[in-house]
């Protein structure tokens, strides 16, 4: 594998907590040397935040991995086979990952990860041999944030590019870099992998043990004083419920139910205060600015500046006739948001009030359009873990029989809006793993977590099945090349 793009990847983009307005404000460090970067506190801290903010790249959060391609992959979006309008994405949604676009675009994606991978190694070593004097919990948090980063992109990239893991656990996956390098290391089976980074968020977890978010919630509120903002908007960083949160998400994928039902819950219980479900008059009942990704509930998010673009450049219906993104009408209005007691879809449902906008006789998803409120926070916010997830995972993983998760399902249906399910199987919490997600790169990992048909129709003749072949992208080039 290609390791050489490593420090300048953030070395060109390190940004700064400044302000109270925003979470981070753009101040370039091109040209600073590493060992000048990491001679002090404010070093790291700047490093650590440019890992943050190379997570928003198109190849990554802020495109590839959250609203595009892997949701295309996810039976997210109708795409037509009019290859005038929608290029290569004709190919992707019937899993030609072989083609040579879509074989460029996995290998950005690949590269990208493992060079930010690499930078959370740099600054870990770096942590431990340069004798810096940290202030207070600093030291514990740089650390617990960078092993949690280093764990949810290879996590990632597991998920992505690894086998099936329910069915082939002990097959040859991904390698798993625990060092700062140019060498590739040698590939590691799914299982092997997935004992790394359940490592890595156990340890992080520990760090992160006096994360203010516990005593003081997210901090949403820079200090007036000037003083650093470093420990405060705690929902924009992987805080310990965000560690906690993607341990439940890891366990079940790796088929640990019992662990992923403890950790899901432990969130559950701390959201009350830290992240409550979000106020309903600010979503339903024609708001000037509805929050439409219910902030209040996010427990992780990355923040990008430039997040309307996601709507602008995928989603707009002004943007016809060229592609735009939506879900089958069909599926939408008879399945997802409607069905009844036999799917659990119903139209009062706010997940479809505030995010589904009519324009002609189709819905738009509007989740990331712009609010009136530009110089809120969450205007910016990509959410990457939320509050709803958990309840799910909780469902899924209360015991052998999923019926038993109604209670957890039927909670967050309350707070969305709609009635209660008198009986849970796995298709119907699927669906509410598409209501409660959609948009938020998680609906194919989902399928391939199960093992089950891909949704893209209500028609379930129109649904690829379920294959290695399908759930598992090939290796890129960057990697196979130099083994």
């Amino acid at each position: 594998m290609r390791m050489r793009r490593i420090f300048t990847y953030i070395a060109a983009s390190v940004l700064l907590l400044t302000s109270c307005d925003a979470w981070l404000d753009v101040k370039p460090y091109d040209k600073m040397s590493q060992d000048e970067l990491l001679s002090d506190e404010e070093g790291f801290i700047k490093l650590l935040n440019g890992i943050y903010i190379e997570l928003n790249s198109d190849m990554l959060y802020g495109g590839a991995l959250s609203v595009e391609m892997i949701e295309i992959m996810g039976g997210a979006y109708v795409i037509g086979t009019d290859n005038a309008v929608w290029g290569n994405y004709s190919d992707l949604a019937s899993y030609q990952y072989g083609t040579e676009y879509w074989r460029s675009r996995f290998n950005e994606t690949w590269n990208k990860a493992y060079s930010l991978i690499l930078n959370c190694n740099l600054l870990l070593e770096n942590l431990e041999t340069t004798g810096v004097a940290f202030t207070g919990q600093h030291y514990k948090i740089i650390k617990g944030e960078a092993l949690a980063l280093r764990a949810m992109l290879h996590f990632d990239m597991l998920r992505l590019f690894g086998p099936v893991f329910s069915r082939n656990a002990d097959l040859p996956a991904i390698p798993y870099y625990k060092e700062y390098t140019i060498v590739p290391n040698a590939q590691m089976t799914a299982r092997e992998a997935a004992e790394e980074i359940t490592n890595d968020l156990l340890e992080a977890r520990i760090l992160l043990a006096n994360d203010p978010v516990r005593t003081e919630g997210t901090r949403p509120d820079a200090p007036s004083d000037g003083s650093s903002t470093f420990m405060y908007y705690r929902n924009l960083r992987l805080n310990y419920y965000a560690v906690t949160a993607l341990l439940a998400r890891s366990s079940l994928y790796f088929g640990d139910s019992k662990a992923a039902y403890e950790y899901s819950t432990e969130v559950i219980k701390a959201a009350e205060t830290v992240f409550p479900f979000v106020d309903r008059s600010l979503v339903t009942g024609s708001p000037a600015d509805p929050d439409r990704i219910f902030s209040s509930e996010v427990i992780f998010a990355l923040s990008h500046t430039q997040r309307n673009k996601l709507f602008k450049n995928y989603f707009d219906p002004s943007r016809i006739p060229n592609y735009v993104f939506r879900m089958d009408n069909d599926l939408m209005s008879n399945v997802v948001f409607g069905g009844g007691a036999a799917t659990g879809g119903n139209q009062d449902d706010y997940r479809y009030r505030v995010n589904w906008v009519a324009t002609g006789a189709n819905r738009y998803f509007y989740k990331y359009s712009d609010m009136v409120d530009t110089g809120n926070i969450r205007n910016t916010m990509i959410p990457m873990l939320r509050l709803g997830e958990m309840y799910l995972i909780a469902a899924e993983s209360r015991s052998e029989d999923i019926g038993a998760g109604l209670a957890y399902v039927n909670r967050l249906r309350e707070r969305r809006g709609v009635g209660n399910l008198q009986q849970l199987d796995r298709q119907i919490l699927q669906y509410e793993y598409i209501r409660e997600l959609y948009g938020e790169g998680q609906l194919f990992y989902m399928y391939k977590r199960m093992f089950t048909p891909v949704l893209f129709s209500a028609v379930d003749s129109r649904n690829p099945q379920p294959s290695d072949a399908i759930f598992t992208v090939p290796l890129p080039d960057t990697e196979t090349e130099n083994r």
